[in-house]
């Protein structure tokens, strides 16, 4: 869960809840410090959503355990300081630190594993969850969407990232966002850096002719769009990818790198072809 629809939008469109924090009772060790970078996630019955309300974090995005699962994910345990399950996992993360032994196997438990001091949070409602390294997936691998900044909980089980629509007062495309409207502004962003990395072959200065078309052969290497969105979109749910493509496809099925564009202008051109041969 986070705390915007803004924020929410961002994880929609890269399709990846980012491993920001350390977390578990190695986190503090340098040396590890990538063992313990994890995304967290909530197991909890819907019925107990509102409590997420009272902590300010009003909207995300629900997974199936066994998904988590298949990507990493387990779940937390916070054991008692004084208990000798913590102990004697404490006691392993010390021989493996006296040793400097960091590909130790006690360090893919660590991250999982946090102390609970006497009179602390007790488990009751909700279950913590980890992934190390964070979590990518695909719209279709959501199963519930959550927004809780109105009255009433709003719960989508199907939703979409939306399409462009012509604005005809401005002559602009505008991102309308679909089930979360926020969602829009991360296209038109995406869009904006599609367009500064990627030539139309107009724009690249790619010579056309009417029966076989434009003549990419010394001039550039001709790339699809969906090659290109793979190129710059590498992690983002297909889903994304796919809605993009069918906007730019309808202006141009072929892009452009700039710096493999042929520098050769029509000046150069003239000019040698003015130069006398002997």
């Amino acid at each position: 869960m986070t705390t915007s629809p803004q924020a929410l939008a961002s994880i929609v469109t890269s399709g990846r809840v980012e491993a920001r924090n350390r977390f578990g009772i190695g986190r503090g060790l340098d040396m590890v410090a990538e063992k313990h970078e994890a995304a967290c996630f909530t197991e909890m019955p819907l019925s107990e959503l509102d409590r997420l309300r009272d902590r300010g974090k009003s909207w995300g995005i629900a997974f199936k355990r066994d998904f988590v699962l298949q990507h990493g994910g387990q779940r937390v345990w916070y054991l008692d300081i004084n208990g000798s399950p913590y102990q004697a996992l404490h006691g392993l993360k010390e021989v493996a630190f006296d040793h400097r032994d960091w590909t130790n196997p006690v360090w893919d438990i660590t991250p999982f594993v946090d102390q609970r001091n006497p009179g602390s949070y007790a488990f009751e409602w909700e279950r913590e969850w980890r992934v190390v390294g964070g979590l990518r997936f695909d719209l279709e691998d959501v199963v519930l969407l959550i927004g809780l900044d109105g009255v009433e909980p709003l719960l989508h089980e199907k939703f979409s990232v939306g399409a462009p629509y012509y604005d005809a007062h401005d002559m602009t495309y505008q991102w309308d966002g679909g089930t979360i409207p926020e969602v829009g502004a991360n296209m038109e962003t995406t869009l904006d850096e599609f367009h500064s990395t990627y030539l139309t072959p107009d724009n690249a200065g790619i010579p056309y002719e009417s029966e076989d078309g434009y003549m990419w052969l010394g001039c550039a290497i001709s790339i699809e769009t969906e090659d290109a969105l793979e190129d710059l979109l590498p992690e983002a749910p297909w889903e994304v990818k796919a809605a993009l493509a069918d906007h730019l496809n309808q202006i141009s099925v072929e892009w452009a790198l700039p710096e493999e564009v042929d520098p050769r202008d029509d000046e150069t051109t003239n000019k040698n072809e003015d130069t006398p041969v002997n």
